[in-house]
């Protein structure tokens, strides 16, 4: 497996695993990708990294998302607020 394998399989598990953490949320698992993709850019994500990210990435931005995303994991209020970060991000 490449190393850029290894980090894809990990940042694809952990939406799924915060969309079953967070039930209560009715976030689908791309919306916590959307999240911590913002936040790492801050901006719009797809206004600074072409689609689809996970094959545009560096490996330091896949570390970040990977980071956001475990730190969701056990903090629902940062994923709360950088959620409505995000959404200041595009304008919702």
């Amino acid at each position: 497996m490449k190393y850029s394998e290894q980090y894809y399989d990990v940042y694809e598990m952990l939406p799924e695993k915060l969309a079953e953490k967070y039930p209560e949320l009715s976030f689908d698992n791309h919306c916590y990708l959307r999240i911590a993709l913002d936040n790492m850019a801050s901006t719009k994500w797809d206004t600074v990294i072409l689609r689809l990210a996970y094959k545009h990435l560096s490996l330091e931005q896949r570390k970040e998302i990977i980071r956001l995303l475990k730190a969701y994991f056990y903090d629902k209020s940062l994923l709360l607020r950088h959620n409505q970060q995000s959404l200041q991000y595009r304008k919702k």
